[in-house]
């Protein structure tokens, strides 16, 4: 008769025979816990759930084959750190693991606040509450990139998308995205997209996508003076690989914030993005499912808190589908930006929804999206 399979509760390691199984005071088989990690009632070590995670990695193998597909070092680790918490063991470690990710996301602020200035490991850990050793592991699994890397790529995408909408100076541009001259900027650039600035400015088509002009947008947008608004937001990370990645994080969304679900006079929903999908890689690229909420809302976990800034906007108008909302960008960038009177505010932009798919059909969806302008 086969033994029914079990999983270590400590290490999450299969037990698919019975000498794999862990003893009890009485030397009794434990369902619970392997061999290596329980033995005649105790565990074997007095670890933390940080160096169980590193005692599994010491052991991964880049050419082994997990759930039909192979897993780098970093998503390894990654894997570990979502899954260890759901085991018996480190049950009481579910509340720590939350807070990771709450102090991850006060950093990705603080790098979003702090871009143009010299952002250090030790200063990003101290807005974590967490050492520099543990921190630097940390946001690297839960974001899939080092702190130094995840700075870099933001300005250079920053510097990548002023080029593409802007007339400013390499100079000017160096200086809004945190590099000390503009050979620095220079280098840093074609080091990471294989050509120059310069280069990239002449034909910025070498990392987009080519969309003919959509000829039902408004070119004349409503210009509004917006006040600064405070979000509840949920990441949604590479959502061009799984589409109903959208649906789970606004439905999670709404119950956090006890929404009824339906945009409101006491709820605004806005998706932002600090990415562009021309420019940033798909696994990397992050959007944030937005709601405003009158009432006060504590960041928790995966939800946190932002500010969405506030100032003059050029304000779209658009009716259709969700899908083509990037086309609408690339001909409000392309064809409406270059020949207004206005140029871009160094702000993010964003996109309101008025109605919802749950009410209304995929054609009469209405979004509004709010461009950042100055004279």
């Amino acid at each position: 008769m086969d033994t029914p399979l079990h999983f270590c509760q400590s290490c999450g390691m299969p037990m698919v025979a019975a000498d794999h199984f862990g003893t009890n005071c009485d030397n009794t088989p434990s369902e619970d816990y392997c061999c290596f990690c329980f033995r005649e009632g105790g565990f074997t070590d007095n670890g933390t759930m940080n160096d169980k995670v590193q005692e599994n990695l010491h052991y991964h193998d880049e050419n082994e084959y997990h759930n039909g597909r192979r897993y780098t070092i970093n998503e390894a680790e990654l894997y570990l750190r979502v899954m260890l918490p759901t085991l018996k063991r480190w049950e009481s470690h579910k509340h720590t693991h939350l807070e990771y990710y709450q102090s991850v996301n006060r950093v990705m602020e603080y790098i979003n606040e702090h871009l143009t200035e010299s952002i250090n490991l030790s200063d990003m850990a101290k807005v974590a509450h967490i050492s520099d050793y543990h921190f630097h592991r940390i946001f690297k699994a839960i974001i899939r990139e080092s702190p130094g890397d995840y700075i870099q790529r933001l300005r250079l995408e920053k510097a990548a998308f002023k080029l593409q909408t802007t007339g400013q100076s390499l100079a000017e541009i160096a200086e809004q995205t945190g590099y000390q001259s503009p050979q620095a900027l220079s280098k840093a650039f074609k080091k990471r997209y294989q050509l120059s600035p310069i280069a990239f400015r002449k034909n910025p088509a070498i990392l987009n996508v080519t969309v003919e002009p959509i000829i039902d947008i408004p070119m004349n947008p409503e210009i509004r003076q917006v006040a600064p608004k405070e979000v509840v937001y949920l990441q949604i990370v590479n959502p061009f690989g799984r589409m109903d990645s959208y649906i789970e994080a606004w439905n999670k969304l709404v119950r956090y914030v006890g929404a009824n679900g339906i945009p409101n006079d006491e709820n605004e929903y806005i998706c932002l993005s600090r990415d562009m999908s021309s420019i940033t890689r798909p696994e990397q690229f992050r959007m944030y499912a937005c709601i405003t909420t009158n009432k006060p809302v504590k960041p928790s976990g995966k939800f946190g808190i932002q500010k969405v800034e506030g100032g003059r906007y050029a304000v779209f108008t658009y009716k259709g589908s969700h899908k083509e909302l990037e086309n609408v960008y690339c001909n409000i960038y392309r064809y409406w930006i270059p020949r207004s009177v206005h140029t871009l505010r160094d702000n993010i932009s964003f996109e309101k929804y008025l109605n919802t798919p749950n009410e209304v059909k995929e054609e009469e969806l209405v979004t509004e999206i709010f461009i950042p302008i100055e004279p």
